[in-house]
């Protein structure tokens, strides 16, 4: 394998963040760790270092970000778990930040599921 071998090959595909990931960055973030916070973005995921930046900053933000569903149960599952608690806009929250859908779109699907 040559020098230039390597810098050929296309970079490794990012995992997506995992809801672990996005808690501990907006704690890193609220405490103004925000060099930490990228630096993890880049550990848990393989974003390069502009992406995982902007990432970290659309999560300060408030900005909807892509997020990893948690294993093992589905989504509507989830939701109706926090519809039974009464947290209807812990709900439309979860939605938005797994799908991207917008609050408007996450109540309506949210409405669709039923109590």
């Amino acid at each position: 394998m040559g020098f230039f071998d390597g810098l050929r090959r296309p970079p490794a595909p990012a995992r997506p963040l995992d809801q672990d990931t996005v808690d501990r960055v907006l704690v890193l973030v609220r405490d103004r760790r925000k060099i930490e916070a990228i630096k993890l973005v880049r550990e848990r995921t393989g974003m390069g270092l502009a992406e995982a930046k902007y990432t970290v900053e659309a999560l300060e933000e408030g900005r909807r970000v892509p997020v990893e569903p948690t294993p093992g149960r589905s989504l509507a599952d989830r939701v109706r778990e926090l519809l039974g608690q009464d947290r209807v806009a812990d709900a439309v929250v979860l939605v938005s930040r797994e799908t991207g859908m917008t609050e408007t779109e996450s109540a309506r699907f949210i409405d669709s599921l039923g109590r």
